[in-house]
This record gives structure tokens, C-alpha cells and sequence, in this order.
């Protein structure tokens, strides 16, 4: 890049490029510049113009210098206060130094601002402190190791030679801070060798109260010069202890060779007195030799102090730096998370499209270091990008472009950005410019952009148009505004995306109501057929329940003669039977009683479906109850070798219900446990009282158990869960049924548990006393068995 005349200042840059503090893009701590230099800029310019226009003046210069410099940093996480750069313990790029320097010329109408400012503030009481032990000519010497405290290497010094009252002494600039300065590195050069040649040169006068060296100019960057380079000269120091003490000697040897010579008539204790004198003298200097000796001792232990103090004070500065970007990275977080906030109440609050994508744009150039952002909406019928929005762009490129109309092609950066699984990241906007549309080229060429980030606007994988983030210089972009502005990205394809929806809810919605009223009709008129038929089909439950009841009943009558007539057969009231016979009439009598069996249940079924059932509660005594059904069964199940036993946890427990019907209930219950349980299997019968008010009784089987599937449809007429012949559990499958619909007529519950091959239990839960004693309690469908 050419190098501009030193006339042309870095302000002409329109913004900082380098973040002024903190970490540097690739994470180093930046130390250009100590904040003791800046904080002497301020307090330089502060001192001038209070003592030329007062102390408000000052006060406002200041704050407009921080106006001024928060206007060139683009990223405002970085926005400094005066307090801040007054903060001695700060570290700053050599941009941002030069910024503030240009301001203060500005501010303060000093051409002369930063040769005054060496003068009279650089030389800041730590370093007089620190360079007290030592001469001048030390000083000098030193010069490196004070530039490097205070620059961390920004700047690149050199001791050319130090003589007693001469040194020339060299300035380079590192690649780093020319890189940070760039075509204006000249008029940058000139501020840096004004402020620091003034500074050499009040050494002698500040440190050591004599006159400021003289400077003489032998080359600079500014004129351009690889360097900078001066000659400074001071009046000499004067003699040492040493000379003094050498001087006497010589004198007295001289003055005893005097007096020999002429007068040598002189009394002889005047000429052994003065032969003594060199006598006297020696050990006086030698004295003199060790405290100089000691002297010098003390020194290095105050230099090996002063070292320690100092490197005391680096590891205070770098902790401080540490914490500095930790502040920086908390309110760059902060800003985000608010920018983001700030986003999402826009576009949550609002269904247009076009202020969605207008409000994310706002929010990228109005709170990221980007100089503009446009977006266009994807039309996937016409493979086609349109709508254009801008923000940051010219009148004139809105013009142009806003209704433009970009073809999809497969290379186009616009179609890539929908088949890439990532953003895509604009280093240098030359590399990617020749796989661009025309009119995208186009675009990018009149925006001026030189590098950015592109990245598609996609919501449940669907394309919904692309957004483009441009910056008009070259600049990296950091994963942490990769990673917002892809939050942003998604933020706004969720808006768009719910906006679509709405739309094409709202276009669907059109003729919504015309299909709605035609359906209304269309279900009237079904519904109005659903309750003619309804009604018939209630009416021919009624006939079919009347048509049970008055079968069963015309049924009972004859099969009551069958039975009667086949149990005479079998008692041999006709006369002796064969064996034939006798197996014969046996079969009849069985079947006989099934199918009694099975017309009592559709009578029970028909009369419970009807309502016709009368219950008489009273309390049952259960020890009598289950007793009675043992009983009744004992010979069922010892036919086929089970053993039946009831359990009862208490003697009074009662029930309260119709005793014929809890009767029927068991019976049922326990005959159907002993048609599934196999030869020598167990039935147990088990009853416990159920707080509140309530008996739990339970029946378990070791039958075949049943399948979860068929559980759910245990309980419905006519359901049989088992039809396999052997198992014997030929029936209409009604008992169930019937049993779950007088157990819910005595206010009570029953349900099954039970695994293929271990059994079933069925849990009974009955009233113990009049449920109108009872308070209303949530009560579980069963009990788990006990």
C-alpha cells in the first residue's frame, strides 16, 4: 500500500480497524501503548486548555474527545469514558493512540501539542524514581529498557553511542504498529518522534535539574527515513571523589620538591611534616574508596529493588489487563443479549415480512462493526431471489437494486448458500466475485464491499432467502459474531417462516367459511339421520332385550321338564339304566344345566340393560357369605382336585349390598377361577377391610393367566379372552360382564391383574357401611392384592 505525505493524518480513516484494547483477533492481549502515555494526553490537554479557557473548558474538551473517539470505534463494546482513559493501568493499540493524539491537536489548536507533551508529562514520576541511582549517560543507555516497559514492542529502539554529555539514539517502528497505521504511517511517525525526542531530551533537566539536552535531527520515518534517529548533547558531569583525592597527593609531592629546591635552608621537622602529607592523605582516600565502594553496593541493591517493584508492577498490570477483557467480554454479551432482545420484541411483535427482515437489518449495522447488510427473499415457484432490503446502502443503490429480480444458478453465491451446511465466511470479496450472478456481482461491486459473511435464512430445512454482511475494508470476522450473526440468521427465519404460515393460513382462511357453512349443513343433516336411527336402534334394543327376556323365559318352562324328567332317569325312578344310558342321560343333565346357566345370564344381562334391576341393600356378614359359596362349589372344584381356600383378616367385616346379588357376584367369580384353573391348582379368596369404608375382596387363580391384550376387552358381553376347548370355558361369555355391571350397581369397583402363565386376581372394591356415610374421597380403581 503507498505510504501518504506526512500532511495527510490518520483521521482521514473514516473508522478505527483494530479493536483500540483488550485481545486482538488472534486472542494476544494488546500493549501497544500503556495507559500512563494516555492518561499524560489527557492530562496534558486538560492542564493546556484549562489554563488558556478555564476549567469547564477542560472538563468539555475532554468529554468531546471521548465523543469523538467512541464515533470512530466501530464496535461500541469498546465505547472508552474519560475515567477510563484516565485509568493508568490500561494498555492500547497504536491506532487508537494516534486517534486520541490527532484529537488533542484538534481540541487544544496546539501545532507543537506532542513535543510539549513529552516535555512536560512523559517523564512520569515512576520513571524519575526509577532512574534516579543512575547518571545521565545510564539513563541513555537505558533508553531501550524504558521504551520497551511502556510499548511492549510496538516500538523498536536503539543506542547508537553514549558518551559524558553525547548520545545518539534510534527509533523503528514494528510491523505490527505499520500494519495499524497503513498508508498514514508518515504523519503517525511524526506525532511518535516529536513526543519522544522532547522526552529524551528533558532527562537531564528533570532528573538531574540541569539544562534539557539540545536535539539534532539526523533522519525520520516521516521524511521517509527507515527510522528515526537524534543526537542529543548536555553539559558534562563533574570530576569524581577520586580525581579530587589524586589531585591532593600530586600537590603535596610537588609542594615538599618546591621547598627543596628553594628553600632549602627550611628546619627539618617543616620538611618531615610535609613528607607526611601523602601519609595523611592515602588513608583518607582509601576511606573515601570504600564508602564509593559501598555506595556502589547500595546501588545495586536499589536497582535489584527497583527491579523487583517493577516486575511487581507488570504482574499487577497484566492481572489488570486480564480483568479489562473480561469486562470488554461481558459487555460485548451484554450487548449482544440486548440487541437480541431488542430483535426478537420487534419481529415477534408483527407478521410482515418486510418489516421482519428491515428490523434485522437495523439491528446488524446499527450494533456490529459492519458498514451495511441487505437481504433477499427466496421465491422457490420462480427459482428466483427478489424483495431486496438494505440497510447502510446509498439512495441510489436502493434504486437500482430493490426490485431486482437474481436468477438461481449453480454456482451463484446465493444458490450456494443453500446447499453448504455452514455460513460462508467473505475474507476478501476479489476470490468469490468471479461465482456470482451478474447482478449479485453487480450489487457487491457498487456497495463497496471488501469482505463480509453470508449465510441462508432457513427454517425447518426450507429455504427461505439469504442474508449478505458487508464490511468496505478488509477485516476477519471473529467466531463470536460468526456465531451471533447466525443467531440472528435464525431469529429471522423463524419470524419469516411464522409469517408465511400466517399467510397462507390467512389465503386458505378465504373460503374457509363458505366450506364451513356447507359443511354445517351437510352435518346438521347427518345428525338429523344419526338421531332417526339412534332412535331406531334404541327401539330395537328395547325389542331385542324384550325378545331375551320373553325367549328365556318361554325356554326356561320346557328345559325345567327336560331337567326335571332326565334327574327322575337318573335316580331310577322308571327302573334300572345301562351304563350307556345312564352316560347318555348324564350328558343331558349337564348340558341341561348349562344352558340354565346361560339363560339366567341373558335374563340377568337383558334386566340389567333395561334398568329393571332391583337391589335390597342391607350389611352382609362376608365370613357367612363366602362360606355359603365355598360350600356350594366344594364339590366343583374337588372334582378335579383344587384347593379352594377363603381368607378373612377380620370376623365382623361387612358388606353393604343386595346379599343374592354379592351372592351371585363371588359365585361367578370363583366358578370362573375354577373352569381356567388346571388339575390340583389353587383358589384363593381373600377379604380385608379397604379405608375408608370400604372391603377389599380379591380372587386368585393359578390358571393360564390372561393376555395383556385381551384385559382391556375382558368385561364386555359376550368376550371370551380364552377359547380353547379343553380349558372348558364354554359359554356365551356373559358372567364377567354381568359381574362388573352388578358391582358398579353396588357403587363399587373391579378390575384384573394378571401375566400369561401365573394366574389372575380380580380386586373387588365394595361399600363396607351406606356410601351416603361416606366422605368423598379419590380412591384408586383396585387395590393391589395383599
Amino acid at each position: 500500500m503507498p505510504l501518504l505525505p506526512k500532511t495527510h493524518r490518520i483521521l482521514e480513516r473514516p473508522l478505527m480497524e483494530f479493536r483500540p484494547f483488550g485481545k486482538n483477533l488472534q486472542g494476544a492481549t494488546i500493549q501497544d501503548v500503556s495507559g500512563m502515555a494516555i492518561r499524560a494526553n489527557l492530562e496534558y490537554l486538560e492542564d493546556a486548555i484549562k489554563h488558556q479557557q478555564g476549567s469547564e473548558a477542560a472538563e468539555a474538551a475532554l468529554d468531546t474527545l471521548v465523543v469523538l473517539l467512541n464515533e470512530r470505534i466501530p464496535d461500541r463494546t469498546y465505547h472508552v469514558t474519560v475515567d477510563f482513559l484516565k485509568n493508568h493501568w490500561n494498555s492500547y493499540s497504536y491506532e487508537f493512540a494516534m486517534f486520541l493524539a490527532e484529537f488533542s491537536v484538534q481540541l487544544s489548536h496546539q501545532d507543537n501539542f506532542h513535543f510539549n507533551l513529552g516535555r512536560e508529562k512523559f517523564l512520569s514520576p515512576i520513571i524519575q524514581i526509577l532512574g534516579r541511582p543512575f547518571s545521565i549517560a545510564q539513563i541513555y543507555r537505558l533508553f531501550p529498557h524504558f521504551v520497551e516497559k511502556f510499548t511492549k514492542g510496538s516500538l523498536i529502539p536503539e543506542v547508537i553511542s553514549v558518551t559524558n554529555g553525547h548520545a545518539v539514539i534510534r527509533l523503528q517502528l514494528s510491523e505490527s504498529t505499520i500494519r495499524q497505521f497503513g498508508p498514514y504511517l508518515r504523519g503517525c511517525a511524526e506525532r511518535i518522534c516529536q513526543s519522544t525526542k522532547a522526552t529524551v531530551a528533558e532527562v537531564p533537566a528533570r532528573m538531574f535539574g540541569r539544562q534539557a539536552a539540545t536535539i539534532q535531527d539526523r533522519c525520520c520515518i516521516a521524511d521517509g527515513a527507515p527510522y528515526c534517529e537524534w543526537a542529543f548533547t548536555w553539559e558534562p558531569g563533574r570530576q569524581t571523589i577520586r580525581g579530587w583525592i589524586l589531585g591532593g597527593i600530586a600537590l603535596g609531592f610537588a609542594t615538599v620538591a618546591t621547598l627543596r629546591v628553594f628553600a632549602p635552608d627550611q628546619p627539618l621537622w617543616v620538611t618531615a611534616g610535609l613528607s607526611l602529607l601523602p601519609l595523611l592523605i592515602l588513608p583518607l582516600a582509601r576511606r573515601l574508596w570504600r564508602d564509593h565502594l559501598e555506595l556502589q553496593e547500595r546501588g545495586k541493591i536499589i536497582q535489584e529493588q527497583l527491579e523487583s517493584a517493577e516486575q511487581r508492577h507488570e504482574e499487577l498490570r497484566e492481572a489488570y489487563l486480564g480483568q479489562e477483557h473480561t469486562l470488554i467480554e461481558i459487555r460485548r454479551r451484554v450487548d449482544e443479549l440486548t440487541m437480541l432482545h431488542q430483535l426478537t420484541l420487534h419481529i415477534g411483535s408483527t407478521l410482515d415480512r418486510e418489516t421482519i427482515i428491515r428490523s434485522g437489518l437495523k439491528a446488524i449495522t446499527g450494533s456490529l462493526p459492519y458498514d451495511h447488510a441487505w437481504a433477499a427473499v427466496w421465491d422457490a415457484p420462480r427459482q428466483l431471489f427478489h424483495k431486496i432490503q438494505a440497510e447502510g446502502m446509498s439512495a441510489g443503490w436502493k434504486t437500482a437494486f430493490q426490485d431486482a429480480h437474481i436468477p438461481s444458478t449453480p454456482r451463484d453465491l446465493l444458490h450456494l448458500l443453500f446447499n453448504t451446511p455452514s455460513p460462508i465466511v467473505i475474507e476478501d470479496i476479489q476470490e468469490i466475485l468471479n461465482q456470482c450472478h451478474p447482478t449479485t456481482r453487480q450489487m457487491l461491486d457498487e456497495a463497496g464491499t471488501k469482505s463480509g459473511f453470508a449465510l441462508p435464512l432457513m427454517s425447518q430445512n426450507q429455504p427461505l432467502g439469504v442474508l449478505i454482511v458487508g464490511s468496505t475494508h478488509l477485516k476477519p470476522i471473529p467466531i463470536a459474531e460468526q456465531n451471533l450473526l447466525s443467531t440472528v440468521g435464525h431469529q429471522m427465519a423463524i419470524a419469516l417462516d411464522t409469517a408465511l404460515a400466517y399467510d397462507e393460513i390467512e389465503a386458505l382462511n378465504i373460503g374457509l367459511e363458505t366450506k364451513v357453512q356447507e359443511r354445517t349443513l351437510e352435518l346438521q343433516q347427518a345428525n338429523t339421520d344419526l338421531e332417526s336411527a339412534n332412535h331406531r336402534l334404541k327401539e330395537l334394543d328395547r325389542m331385542k332385550s324384550q325378545f331375551l327376556s320373553h325367549c328365556s323365559h318361554e325356554l326356561r318352562t320346557p328345559l325345567t321338564s327336560i331337567k326335571g324328567f332326565t334327574e327322575n332317569l337318573l335316580h331310577g325312578m322308571v327302573g334300572p339304566l345301562g351304563e350307556r344310558q345312564h352316560l347318555y342321560l348324564t350328558r343331558i343333565s349337564a348340558n341341561a344345566n348349562r344352558l340354565t346357566r346361560m339363560i339366567a345370564d341373558l335374563l340377568d344381562l337383558s334386566r340389567i340393560e333395561a334398568g329393571t334391576v332391583r337391589l335390597t341393600h342391607t350389611s352382609v356378614a362376608l365370613s357367612e357369605l363366602l362360606e355359603d359359596v365355598s360350600q356350594e362349589l366344594l364339590l366343583l372344584t374337588q372334582s378335579k382336585g383344587q384347593n379352594l381356600t377363603v381368607e378373612i383378616t377380620e370376623e365382623k367385616l361387612t358388606a353393604w349390598g343386595d346379599q343374592d346379588r354379592l351372592h351371585q357376584i363371588v359365585t361367578n367369580l370363583v366358578h370362573n377361577a375354577h373352569k381356567f384353573t388346571p388339575q390340583d391348582g389353587h383358589i384363593r379368596v381373600k377379604a380385608c377391610p379397604a379405608p375408608p369404608g370400604h372391603i377389599h375382596l380379591s380372587i386368585s387363580d393359578t390358571g393360564p393367566g390372561i393376555p395383556q391384550e385381551a384385559q382391556a376387552n375382558l368385561f364386555e358381553p359376550f368376550y371370551q379372552a380364552h377359547r380353547v376347548p379343553e380349558i372348558g370355558t364354554q359359554g356365551l361369555g356373559l358372567g364377567l360382564s354381568i359381574v362388573k355391571q352388578l358391582v358398579e350397581l353396588h357403587g363399587g369397583t373391579i378390575s384384573v391383574e394378571s401375566e400369561p402363565g401365573e394366574g389372575a386376581t380380580f380386586h373387588l372394591r365394595l361399600p363396607a357401611v351406606c356410601p351416603s356415610t361416606l366422605s368423598p374421597s379419590p380412591l384408586a380403581l383396585h387395590e393391589p392384592p395383599i
